[in-house]
């Protein structure tokens, strides 16, 4: 039975957690923008992990649900550390991020390729980024698919653009086995972003599902993504 657990960052920073005990490595997922850790998505793969008898983990990225922080106050690059910490904490992990969580995975899979073993990208924000000041409405706001509004302070738009600056050489970056899913009906991030990253990857076993007529929630597709990730990660002879 799945665990809730705290992990503390420093500072009085924390993210708030769910571990599935069993065998290593852990499966690590990883939410989107205005999300929360809990959903159709983790559910199913805790259940995929709980018939495999693998350990997994699901975190409020900060500014999100139970851990700390306010969301337009983090920056991104802020994530990315939170997400390293995490593994640091796990071991190496396979990584699971959806939306923002999947640039998040990718960005840390770039940086610290030890601790990613495999890495699933489910419709990865990629061109978010690049865009995000232009998504502001004249109050400054972001409005998330689910119609959360909030505002983004100006920090988080600098190092946005920061990160922009760096989508173009991560994929070559990028050194695990990796698969990305995307649906082709996702009216959120374009498919085609997906497919460009996939594109450019350099690293010897990576495949791309385009869902056809998929959304950008991918909920209804969960279940088969698992037994997918898993044959593409068969010859790193994972458990």
């Amino acid at each position: 039975m799945a665990r809730e657990f705290r992990l503390e960052l420093g500072g009085g920073e924390f993210l708030v957690g769910d571990e599935l005990p069993g065998q290593s490595p852990p499966y690590v997922y990883l939410h989107g923008l205005g999300s929360v850790r809990q959903g159709q998505k983790s559910d199913s793969l805790f259940a995929h992990a709980r018939n495999r008898g693998r350990t997994a983990l699901r975190v409020d990225q900060r500014g999100h649900g139970a851990s700390s922080g306010r969301l337009g106050e983090l920056p991104v690059s802020s994530l990315i550390a939170d997400a390293i910490g995490l593994l640091e904490h796990t071991g190496p992990a396979v990584v699971i991020g959806s939306s923002l969580g999947g640039m998040v995975a990718a960005h840390v899979a770039a940086r610290r390729s030890e601790l990613v073993l495999g890495l699933c990208l489910l419709a990865p924000a990629f061109g978010l980024m690049a865009n995000l000041e232009r998504r502001l409405d004249a109050t400054g706001r972001l409005w998330t698919n689910n119609g959360l509004g909030f505002v983004v302070a100006p920090h988080v738009l600098v190092d946005a653009r920061a990160l922009a600056a760096l989508e173009a050489i991560l994929p070559a970056r990028v050194h695990v086995p990796t698969l990305i899913v995307h649906g082709t009906a996702d009216d959120v991030v374009p498919a085609a972003s997906s497919e460009r990253f996939a594109s450019n990857l350099r690293t010897a076993r990576h495949a791309m599902w385009l869902v056809p007529g998929g959304d950008h929630r991918l909920s209804d597709q969960a279940d088969a993504i698992w037994p997918r990730l898993d044959d593409l990660l068969a010859a790193r002879d994972l458990p």
